[in-house]
């Protein structure tokens, strides 16, 4: 029986063979079209598979690329920031101290220790902290004044006998640095400031000079020149 009308099924008593043959030669026509358009789309798949591994080594290359030009530019920026006492190529703020990672600040104003914690917060920073040997070599020097000011830190204790904590939550190293308490003085003495290069617990209440810090931005390698 023929179901497609064409010239050769015109009667199909007299033409069935033709039919037959006709309708055999398109169904293998079909099927070779049919597996020629799934081979272009396997081909198709193979090639967008190739290109989105060559996307990803390039998207590689450029992280790469990108992080070894930050880390040149950064050296660059630290020698040309050591040897001026200041470069415009500095990732800190205007003003701001830089070292290491970090930006630091040393501020005029005067507050008690939870104060200087909203100033800092106010200053997109935190108060300072020193948890490594490389901290304190740089901050303890900061702390020399003729004139008998002191900073506050992050560091302080929800009352005597408890744990030394930052601002984040981390423990303070007692292996780092003491911290000198006065015996004689009867008020609570919770907070830590720092002056002349030496650790000293204090009445949060008290007036202090703000210590901040930050971490430092990107070196942008056009401010080098």
């Amino acid at each position: 029986m023929c179901f497609i009308a064409s010239p050769l099924c015109g009667n199909a008593n007299r033409h069935e063979l033709s039919c037959l043959t006709w309708s055999h030669d398109l169904v293998f026509q079909f099927y070779q079209l049919s597996n020629t358009q799934q081979d272009s789309i396997a081909e198709m798949d193979e090639r967008l598979g190739n290109i989105s591994r060559q996307l990803q080594s390039l998207q590689t290359q450029n992280r790469r690329l990108i992080e070894t030009l930050q880390h040149v530019a950064v050296k660059l920026c630290r020698e040309l920031y050591n040897k001026s006492g200041g470069h415009r190529c500095s990732p800190c703020p205007e003003k701001w101290k830089w070292h290491e990672d970090k930006c630091y600040q040393f501020y005029k104003e005067s507050k008690n220790w939870q104060g200087c914690e909203y100033f800092c917060l106010a200053e997109n920073a935190t108060m300072l902290k020193i948890s490594t040997q490389e901290e304190l070599d740089f901050a303890m020097p900061q702390s020399y004044s003729e004139f008998f000011y002191s900073y506050w830190t992050g560091l302080s204790r929800n009352g005597s006998g408890k744990a030394w904590l930052w601002t984040d939550g981390t423990p303070y190293s007692f292996e780092l640095f003491e911290i000198i308490i006065d015996p004689t003085n009867q008020r609570s003495r919770d907070c830590m400031t720092i002056f002349n290069g030496k650790a000293f617990s204090k009445d949060c209440k008290e007036l202090r000079r703000c210590a901040c810090e930050r971490m430092a931005g990107r070196v942008v390698p056009e401010l080098l020149q």
